[in-house]
């Protein structure tokens, strides 16, 4: 029996790493954090019982209703948690660059890290691997593309190239001339995948797939003139990779985000899911080119891979820039300009440890907030 704890239960990722959980017999949920969803998280404590509770915030009401559970708050608390839990397998479901610290602290205290947190590699990534190697942790990615990309890449001749695919988001088809000024209905209307407010408008400015090439350089080692991207509009082919002899492996599945976080669970096995079955006659392949100009935040996060800095400014500033778009205060257009006029104000040094990362991230999101009040309508 697998003890699992899971950061970020009641999010997107967390919720559905426990639909797969319930399917699966040898594991058992021993720790939880959330946010500030009490409701649901009280649900989930009913239901997996686990020891430990952490919240960002005390819940005195939930103390009372859970005598049995041991709980912490704030940062400090959910990573007092994971050290006192010792799970097996961390489940890193937290959204933003706080996930960071939570990784490194997983690293410490268990065996393998099932990352869904983007920002850990992106404003981390060498803090990370290395934290990773010296305790001897697995880190198994549960993005789609990096867990296809990481299933593509074992024990085999190292491909010349890999490459990952983008749906192109909700305004794919939209005209170019007016993309500025769509509404945030317009961006949450994804084609494919149903996810978090920010990744949807992520997807949308293809900064999701900026950060996913940041990631892949760094999780597999691969400069950024080898990492390719595509549209495959329908998200059936996840990853590839291209063999110097021109023989091209492809990583096909359903667009369910269920299937990865299970694979990052049961890995180096597959778990056998009813619902996740499907036949090659269920997928229709197709692949385009990415045009920048629809999408210029992912030129942008080609050009800063390796400048961790610059990485972080990137990640901070679309944060204050999609929330202050969520919030009607900018135009969708504004987005890019907001990431690209705080990356120019940063300078381009290697932070050497956590402190330096979040001491990076503040002075990048002061950054934005002046460049927001400079487009705010």
């Amino acid at each position: 029996m697998k003890k699992i704890a899971i950061v970020g239960s009641t999010g997107s990722i967390g919720t559905q790493t426990l639909e797969v959980i319930r399917k699966l017999d040898n594991f058992r949920v021993v720790a939880m954090a959330c946010g500030h969803n009490f409701s649901l998280f009280e649900r989930q404590l009913h239901e997996f019982s686990p020891e430990y509770a952490a919240m960002l915030e005390p819940n005195r009401e939930l103390e009372v209703n859970f005598p049995s559970v041991k709980f912490f708050y704030g940062a400090e608390g959910i990573e007092e948690m994971l050290e006192i839990a010792k799970p097996d397998y961390t489940v890193l479901a937290a959204s933003g660059a706080i996930g960071l610290r939570y990784s490194l602290k997983a690293i410490e205290h268990s065996k393998r890290l099932c990352l869904a947190n983007k920002e850990s590699i992106v404003c981390g990534g060498k803090l990370l691997l290395e934290k990773a190697k010296r305790y001897s942790a697995e880190i198994i990615p549960v993005d789609s593309e990096h867990s296809a990309l990481f299933q593509l890449l074992r024990g085999d001749v190292r491909p010349e190239k890999i490459f990952i695919t983008a749906s192109g988001g909700a305004l794919r088809d939209y005209p170019l001339d007016r993309i500025n000024e769509v509404t945030l209905k317009d961006v949450l209307n994804h084609p494919v995948w149903s996810m978090g407010v920010r990744i949807t408008v992520d997807s949308a400015t293809m900064v999701n797939k900026g950060l996913e090439i940041i990631e892949a350089h760094y999780l597999f080692s691969y400069d950024e003139k080898d990492i390719l991207t595509y549209v495959c509009k329908n998200s059936a082919i996840h990853a590839g990779v291209i063999y110097s002899d021109g023989t091209i492996k492809l990583h096909i599945g359903k667009p369910d985000m269920r299937i990865p976080i299970a694979y990052s669970l049961t890995y180096p096995q597959r778990a056998a899911l009813k619902d996740f079955t499907a036949s090659p006659l269920d997928y229709s392949l197709s692949l385009e080119e990415i045009d920048y100009r629809r999408y210029p935040a992912l030129k942008l996060a080609r050009e800063i891979i390796g400048i961790p800095s610059k990485q972080i400014a990137f990640n901070a500033a679309d944060e204050i820039a999609v929330k202050n778009f969520v919030e009607g205060r900018i135009s969708f257009g504004s987005i890019y300009r907001i990431i690209e006029k705080t990356i120019e104000r940063i300078e381009p040094i290697s932070p050497k440890d956590f402190e330096e990362v979040q001491a990076i991230d503040v002075l990048a999101r002061k950054i934005a907030q002046e460049e927001v009040r400079k487009c705010s309508r």
